[in-house]
């Protein structure tokens, strides 16, 4: 069973991928997402095409695992009901919280120094609506050594307090922005 907390921050991170907010993730907010990431990279041809299959595939292994009711959609409940699973599948859970660290730093470490900084956290921000005027402010928040950067350990173990922690002062909290009381 999902605790208040966990569901409260997952219903933040249902609100990112829901990009045009109604209510639903489906395809179309992932090809805005897509779109957005390929404006970033200034991907076309075959990098757009990659990036698109990628992001796409990403979609169907969601919509293939959590809409139960096959409407080619997933909504909250459904969300939230697909991570209460996952969250009990300790290799389910680590297979998740690795493919988001890895999509995150492929997609932000913009420098390929396998670190996101400040301006790439902002990017960050940006392509999923968040609000880039919070981004450097959660970003000192996630920056677990204050040392200007977020390596890869650092995304694991703020992706873990973030999905698995039930701690209202853990900084992973915030990865996806503030969440609602």
């Amino acid at each position: 069973m999902l605790t208040d907390l966990q569901a409260r921050k997952l219903t933040r991170y249902f609100q990112v991928y829901d990009i045009d907010d109604d209510g639903k993730i489906e395809a179309s907010d992932f090809e805005r997402i897509v779109e957005n990431v390929r404006l970033l990279h200034g991907a076309d041809g075959r990098d757009a095409d990659a990036l698109r299959d990628a992001y796409m595939t990403l979609w169907e292994q969601l919509r293939a695992s959590a809409d139960y009711d096959r409407d080619r959609g997933v909504d909250l409940d459904e969300w939230l009901a697909y991570w209460q699973i996952v969250l009990e599948d300790d290799s389910r859970y680590e297979a998740e919280v690795e493919g988001i660290t890895g999509r995150l730093l492929s997609v932000f470490d913009l420098d390929e120094d396998g670190t996101i900084g400040p301006p790439e956290f902002r990017d960050f921000y940006g392509i999923f609506g968040l609000a880039v005027s919070l981004a450097d402010s959660v970003f000192e928040t996630l920056d677990l050594d204050a040392d200007g950067r977020i390596t890869r350990v650092e995304l694991l173990t703020i992706s873990r307090q973030f999905f698995r922690g039930d701690d209202a002062e853990a900084p992973g909290n915030l990865l996806f922005g503030p969440y609602g009381a």
